[in-house]
C-alpha cells in the first residue's frame, strides 16, 4: 500500500505551489509587465516556450527579411552603392538575429536570472528597502516604455516614408507622379511596381518583428541592469543606516549583538547575491553586446556616409537620419545601463566607510571589512571584456564611428 503523506507536508507542498504562483504574479505586475507581453508574443517567454509559435511566427519572416537582402546584395554584382544602401539596415536586422538566437540559446540562464529576482524581492522586509526596489524597478519600466515608444515611433516613420511622393504629388504636383520606393532595398525576383503593395506588406510585417525583438532583448537587459542597481542601492542603505542611532555597540546585550551581526550578514547575502547577478547577466549578454557595439559603429559610419552623400534628397536622408538617431539612443541607453551598475556597485563601498563600522564588535567589524574590499572595485558590464558600457564608452563609439566615417569620405 501506498503510505499516506503527512497532513502538514502535504500543507508544506501546497503553500510551496500556491507561493511560486504569488511570485510568477511579479512578473506580471505593473513593473514588468510590458516585458513579460513582449516576450511571450516573441515565444521567449522562459516560463512558457512555443516552438510552433516561434518557428511560424518569428523565424520565417526575420529570416526572410535577411535573405532578401542578402540576394540583392549577391545580385547587385559589387556595385558599391547599393551594397552602402542595404548595409545599414541588414546589419541592424542581422544583429537582431543573433540577438535572438543567443536569447533563445540561453533561456534557461535567463529563468535562473528571473528567479534570482523574485527571491531578490521577497529577501528584503522593511519598508524602506521595498521602497528602493520599487524606485528601481519603476526606473526600468519607464526606460522600457520610453524605448518601445521611441523606436516604434521610429519605425513608423521609416516605413511611412515611402507614401511621401504621392503626399507631394498632392500638395505641390508634377508633370509626371513622383516615384515610390521601398523603405527597405531588397530583392524578390518580382516585379516591383507590379507587386509594390505585396512586397511592401512584407517588408512592414518582417520590419515590426525585428523592431520587436530588438525591443524585448534591450528593455530585458535593462531591467535586469535596474534590478541589480536596485539591490545594490538596498545594500548600500543598510551599510549607511547601521549604527546610525547608537554611537556604540559595546552597551548592548547579547541579543542586540546577534541582531547586529545578522543585520550585517543579510547585507553581505544581498551584496554577494548581486555580484553574483551582475556576473551572470553579463556572462549572457556579454558576446551578444560586443557584436552589438561593432555593427552599431558599422551602422553610423555608413549611415552618416550616405547622409552626407545624399544630402539635399530629402526622403532618402530622412530615412539614414531616423537610423542614426535610432542607433545613439539604442547605444545610449545601453551605456546608461552599464553607468548604472558601476555608480551604485561603488556606492556600497562609500556607504559601508561612512558609517560607523570602526564603533562595531570586532566580529562585526571584519564583516564591514569584507563588503568594502569586495565593493571597493565595482561591477561593470562589458563587451566580450573588451568594452565597458559606461557614458564615457558611449562617447568613444561616437569618436570611433565619426573617425571610419571620415575614412570612408576619403576614400570616396
Amino acid at each position: 500500500m501506498r503510505e499516506k503523506l503527512p497532513s502538514n507536508s502535504l500543507g508544506n507542498v501546497i503553500q510551496s505551489v500556491l507561493r511560486s504562483l504569488n511570485d510568477m504574479e511579479i512578473f506580471e505586475d505593473r513593473f514588468y509587465k510590458l516585458n513579460y507581453r513582449l516576450l511571450s508574443f516573441l515565444g521567449l517567454w522562459p516560463y512558457k516556450k512555443s516552438r510552433l509559435h516561434r518557428v511560424c511566427l518569428i523565424n520565417i519572416p526575420m529570416l526572410s527579411f535577411n535573405i532578401t537582402q542578402l540576394l540583392k546584395m549577391y545580385t547587385s554584382n559589387g556595385n558599391l552603392d547599393v551594397i552602402k544602401e542595404i548595409i545599414p539596415i541588414w546589419v541592424t536586422s542581422f544583429n537582431v538575429v543573433i540577438k535572438y538566437y543567443l536569447f533563445d540559446l540561453c533561456v534557461l540562464d535567463i529563468k535562473l536570472l528571473m528567479d534570482n529576482m523574485i527571491i531578490d524581492w521577497n529577501m528584503w522586509k522593511s519598508k524602506e528597502e521595498i521602497e528602493i526596489m520599487k524606485k528601481f524597478a519603476h526606473s526600468g519600466r519607464m526606460y522600457t516604455l520610453g524605448y518601445t515608444i521611441y523606436i516604434y515611433v521610429s519605425m513608423s516613420l521609416f516605413l511611412l516614408v515611402t507614401f511621401i511622393p504621392p503626399l507631394m504629388d498632392v500638395i505641390i504636383p508634377l508633370n509626371e507622379s513622383r516615384h515610390m520606393e521601398l523603405p527597405v532595398v531588397a530583392e524578390y525576383f518580382l516585379d516591383e511596381e507590379k507587386h509594390f503593395y505585396l512586397i511592401y506588406c512584407h517588408m512592414v510585417v518582417c520590419v515590426t518583428i525585428t523592431i520587436t525583438i530588438l525591443i524585448a532583448i534591450d528593455t530585458q537587459l535593462m531591467v535586469f541592469c535596474c534590478h541589480v542597481s536596485g539591490a545594490f542601492a538596498v545594500v548600500s542603505f543598510r551599510l549607511e543606516h547601521f549604527l546610525k542611532n547608537d554611537t556604540t555597540l559595546d552597551g548592548l546585550s547579547d541579543l542586540q549583538r546577534k541582531e547586529s551581526y545578522k543585520h550585517v550578514s543579510l547585507s553581505i547575502k544581498g551584496h554577494k547575491r548581486a555580484l553574483e547577478f551582475v556576473k551572470r547577466m553579463e556572462s549572457l549578454f556579454s558576446y551578444s553586446l560586443l557584436m552589438q557595439c561593432g555593427f552599431n559603429i558599422i551602422c553610423m559610419s555608413v549611415c552618416l556616409y550616405q547622409i552626407k552623400i545624399l544630402y539635399g534628397r530629402s526622403v532618402e536622408t530622412m530615412k539614414y537620419v531616423s537610423l542614426v538617431i535610432g542607433e545613439l539612443i539604442h547605444l545610449f541607453i545601453a551605456s546608461l545601463s552599464g553607468q548604472t551598475i558601476i555608480d551604485h556597485s561603488s556606492d556600497v563601498y562609500f556607504k559601508a566607510y561612512s558609517g560607523l563600522w570602526y564603533e562595531a564588535p570586532i566580529e562585526i567589524r571584519k564583516l564591514l571589512i569584507l563588503i568594502m574590499r569586495r565593493s571597493f572595485k565595482p561591477s561593470q558590464l562589458t563587451a566580450g571584456k573588451i568594452f565597458i558600457y559606461c557614458l564615457d564608452g558611449f562617447s568613444t563609439i561616437m569618436q570611433t564611428s565619426t573617425s571610419y566615417f571620415m575614412v570612408l569620405l576619403s576614400i570616396q
